[in-house]
């Protein structure tokens, strides 16, 4: 059998996700990342206990775990269980290994397979794009705003960012649905602005620009810093 969670409240609700041993939960420094401002950085883990049961443990986070109202240490992921991690609700599933590989549809950076990216087509409904490597990588790390702490490690292009975006969600109520756009570029990584006047490079406004280290990007009540590995 292979156990899942599923979101049944919460941002991402509906998303079902594989657990495993030594796997991390949390808003930014995770496997699984949670869009929940109430969950801490690095959450809880997943870990065996004594009979092999898979168990999630909190990592002395600011608002814990809770099942029925009632804050717990840890939670055994056994099928039917239903406990909340910050304000997101949570129930173990457990489904045969067979079925696993149709069940999961909430990507974790573990399952990305950098392999086959460079096979991958996108199609944004008005151009066809082959995805890119950023080389060197970028790092956005939220500075300001409601994903304070929240960092995201790109290594391929173009991404989109917005409100409405599936790529990278900006959660920031006043984010605009289209924000900016990550482009590869020779040793650089190009951002087009989609919003002009409601989101800015150093506080100026641009249309596009190559990005350097320490660029700030800024919307709503939100600071992203940017940085190269």
């Amino acid at each position: 059998m292979a156990t899942f969670i599923e979101i049944v409240e919460g941002a991402n609700a509906g998303s079902r996700i594989q657990v495993n041993s030594g796997m991390t939960l949390g808003r930014s420094k995770a496997d699984i990342i949670i869009k929940d401002p109430k969950v801490s950085g690095t959450h809880a883990e997943i870990a065996l206990n004594s009979k092999g049961q898979l168990v999630l443990v909190d990592l002395e986070s600011s608002n814990g775990i809770h099942i029925s109202g009632r804050r717990v240490k840890k939670v055994t992921l056994l099928p039917g269980v239903i406990f909340e991690v910050g304000r997101t609700q949570f129930k173990v599933i457990d489904v045969e290994e067979e079925q696993a590989v149709n069940f999961e549809i909430f990507v974790t950076w573990r399952s990305i397979l950098g392999d086959k990216l460079p096979n991958v087509i996108i199609d944004d409904g008005r151009a066809t794009y082959k995805p890119e490597s950023f080389s060197p990588a970028l790092r956005l790390s939220f500075v300001q705003g409601i994903q304070t702490d929240q960092e995201i490690i790109l290594g391929y292009g173009p991404r989109k960012a917005g409100s409405d975006s599936l790529d990278i969600e900006l959660l920031d109520e006043d984010a605009p649905k289209e924000a900016f756009e990550l482009l590869p570029g020779p040793g650089m990584v190009q951002i087009k602005i989609k919003a002009p006047g409601r989101v800015a490079l150093n506080n100026k406004s641009v249309d596009s620009e190559m990005l350097k280290d320490g660029d700030l990007i800024s919307f709503g009540s939100s600071l992203i810093k940017v940085s190269y590995l």
